[in-house]
């Protein structure tokens, strides 16, 4: 009789113990995807803001011939300005959604990251 309650009382702490260890394993499989996605949007905002600057110094270090049609002049200029521009809107928009899984609580799961992702990062992707 005693080794019966002695076997349950060692699957119960065993019980107890690989809940833990799921909930741990949880937490970090939900930290690996927040770093995941956070170094995919650090990327997209470097790479977005290095061709930014590059097109910015194009435009403003490029020698401009005297003879050159002016129809040719305000294209080019119209379209390094466009490519800043869009560089610097994808540039934005990586870095708040950064912001906004950095704030996501890998503790605390209330939803689970993925979830979390396609519900309100996803459509921005």
């Amino acid at each position: 009789m005693a080794d019966m309650a002695w076997e349950v009382k060692c699957r119960e702490e065993d019980m107890k113990q690989r809940a833990l260890e799921n909930e741990r394993r949880a937490i970090d499989d939900a930290r690996r995807s927040v770093d995941e996605k956070a170094q995919q949007l650090k990327a997209v905002a470097h790479q977005s803001a290095l061709i930014g600057g590059f097109t910015m110094v194009a435009l403003v270090e490029m020698p401009i011939p005297s003879n050159l049609n002016s129809a040719q002049l305000i294209i080019f200029g119209g379209t390094a300005s466009s490519v800043i521009g869009l560089m610097l809107l994808a540039m934005l928009n990586a870095t708040f959604m950064l912001v906004a899984i950095l704030k996501y609580d890998c503790v605390n799961r209330d939803v689970k990251f993925s979830d979390f992702w396609r519900k309100r990062c996803e459509s921005d992707w």
